[in-house]
């Protein structure tokens, strides 16, 4: 399993190196060997019509403002593609999952080599694992899952590797279902309304557009995973923070749903970018809170203070002097 998803990981930064090279995918300098901003700033993101890929979007509209002379060109990556992609120079920025830093910095898990040259910028929300399935669905538990046929998002992407670390602390596998289905989430979706499979299993922001619909019209259900499954996965990776999908948060959940929610993490490569465009690049980021939170609710809790609060990762100097300049460290 893990030399395929290698593989597919290489395709994405293959394209991902043909859209962002400028003909020096290294750090560049100026006379006396001090990073200059790069030509093309690469931007690691993720699917169109998800939280991330909107998200860079918006940030690179906003980052022509501090980097004039520079273009910025967004990739659809994901969370292990992405710090690949800074590991090797293809990305100059990205957003990743918290639990892939540690992995990346030890060499563990998807990684099969250390990469840490890169920093937090900031930390900006929690991602919760979520295991959707109609509201008229018999399966209650992850157990429940065997003989189903489910769909962990997208091949290779966090979602996939969490639903498989699940299945791993319950004694079970991709053998003991009915099959898989490789997906974005609105096909998902769709296939789910149509009957043609049985769950989803994703990290996303909640509530997700797609599935706040769908509890609308056809109602969905959300899993809580067991207590052992919680603690086996912050034990294997303090990135699975424990959380709590509050009732309310879908129209139609009544009851608290427990699961664990890695953070998105904004980065950056601390081998292209200069310490003052950090700087700029995370008071760019605070100080247009408002305007991602229109974006996204699951924004509304970002500042400087819950970015400092939760931070996954070493933190970039150039980030670290933005949040003591404004209060937010000591």
């Amino acid at each position: 399993m893990k030399k395929y998803l290698t593989l597919f990981i290489v395709s994405i930064l293959m394209i991902a190196l043909v859209a962002c090279d400028d003909g020096d995918s290294a750090g560049e300098a100026d006379a006396e060997g001090n990073l200059t901003t790069p030509d093309t700033i690469g931007f690691g993101a993720a699917t169109v019509g998800g939280v991330w890929y909107t998200l860079a979007g918006a940030m690179s509209d906003k980052m022509n403002e501090i980097f004039p002379d520079s273009a910025v060109s967004i990739v659809e990556g994901g969370s292990t593609a992405n710090i690949l992609g800074l590991g090797n120079g293809t990305f100059d920025i990205a957003f990743t999952n918290g639990e892939a830093i540690s992995e990346a910095n030890n060499g563990t898990g998807e990684f099969e080599e250390v990469i840490d040259n890169f920093s937090t910028v900031a930390t900006l929300y929690p991602n919760p694992v979520q295991i959707v399935v109609r509201a008229d669905s018999d399966i209650y538990s992850v157990e429940d899952l065997k003989g189903k046929k489910v769909s962990p998002g997208i091949k290779g992407y966090s979602g996939e590797i969490a639903f498989q670390k699940i299945l791993d602390l319950v004694g079970m596998s991709y053998d003991d279902l009915d099959g898989i289905e490789y997906t974005g989430t609105e096909a998902a979706a769709d296939l789910m309304r149509d009957r043609h499979i049985d769950a989803w299993v994703g990290n996303l922001a909640a509530p997700a557009a797609t599935w706040q619909e769908m509890d609308t019209t056809v109602g969905i259900r959300l899993i809580s995973l067991d207590q052992e499954i919680i603690d086996g996965l912050y034990e294997d990776n303090p990135g699975y923070v424990p959380y709590t999908i509050e009732a309310g948060t879908y129209p139609k959940q009544e009851e608290d749903v427990e699961t664990v929610a890695p953070y998105t993490v904004l980065l950056v490569n601390n081998d292209t970018m200069p310490e003052e465009d950090v700087y700029n690049l995370t008071k760019l980021v605070v100080e247009n809170d408002e305007a991602w939170k229109t974006l996204s609710a699951t924004l509304n809790d970002f500042d400087a203070e819950y970015s400092v609060e939760n931070n996954v990762g070493e933190m970039h100097p150039g980030a670290i002097r933005y949040y003591k300049e404004v209060g937010a460290m000591e």
